[in-house]
């Protein structure tokens, strides 16, 4: 990263581009609830838990690191490797400090966005590259954040009550008001749509559970399966659960792109 006039292969500056725009798609995609809470609530009714430092609790903090990343809009300016680099720098410290923070830490975004930032830290630095073994360590790599990202959530799911239906009925009943949820709500009785979320639900296990062994899959199969699953996965729960899933489908795209 000696000269920051380099000239990327187009391959690569468009693999990053698409990456960098469905992580911020993600990032932001809750911006009207995080600009309440992070710049309203917090700061009205400030809430301390000692376990977490003074740095962690603080709500600048939070603010601070949860606008930072609309500095990577860079990247879409000019392809210099320099901007891409800092631009995975600031993504993946961002994430990072908001999952550590008190006010932020149980939002999977930010989960997410941490481990898709890291693969961007380690493609910045190799994207001058245009080699076939390149190739191979980025899908491989881009692989392992999709299976380790899912297997926490699958391991999660193994409970009686999400394999019999009742955890993702309870979620979809109560907390999906879209325009589909509220169709299908009205379509069926709760007694039927109960009945089909045991299938629905066991459904979600096994895709999760397909999705946490992506590394010793086929790109191909992960792609054309996973995408669909996780768009999938809104219909039954809250379509702001893209929040957390933009940046794996982001990756998926934009790997598969990265070609001569």
């Amino acid at each position: 990263m000696n000269d920051l006039n380099d000239n990327l292969p187009r391959p690569t500056v468009r693999c990053a581009r698409i990456l960098v725009a469905f992580w911020l798609a993600g990032w932001f995609l809750k911006g009207e609830f995080f600009r309440l809470y992070l710049f309203q609530t917090i700061v009205g009714y400030p809430f301390v838990m000692d376990f977490f430092p003074e740095f962690f609790r603080s709500a600048q903090v939070a603010q601070c690191f949860y606008l930072l990343p609309l500095f990577v809009l860079t990247v879409f300016i000019r392809p210099y490797r320099t901007y891409f680099f800092l631009a995975a720098v600031i993504m993946t410290v961002s994430s990072f400090v908001l999952l550590l923070h008190q006010d932020t830490h149980n939002d999977a975004t930010f989960l997410t966005s941490f481990w898709v930032g890291l693969w961007l830290i380690w493609f910045s630095t190799q994207m001058h590259r245009d080699d076939d073994d390149f190739f191979v360590h980025a899908r491989s790599l881009a692989l392992c954040v999709v299976g380790l990202n899912f297997l926490g959530g699958f391991v999660g799911k193994l409970t009686p009550e999400f394999w019999n239906g009742k955890a993702l009925a309870d979620i979809f009943m109560e907390q999906n008001y879209g325009v589909i949820g509220s169709r299908i709500r009205a379509a069926f009785s709760e007694h039927d749509l109960r009945t089909y979320f045991q299938w629905i639900s066991k459904a979600v296990v096994v895709g999760e559970g397909m999705l946490a062994l992506s590394p010793i899959l086929p790109y191909r199969l992960v792609v054309w399966v996973g995408i669909p699953f996780m768009a999938g996965i809104s219909l039954f729960t809250t379509w702001r659960i893209f929040s957390v899933l933009f940046c794996l489908i982001g990756l998926l795209i934009a790997v598969g792109r990265l070609k001569k």
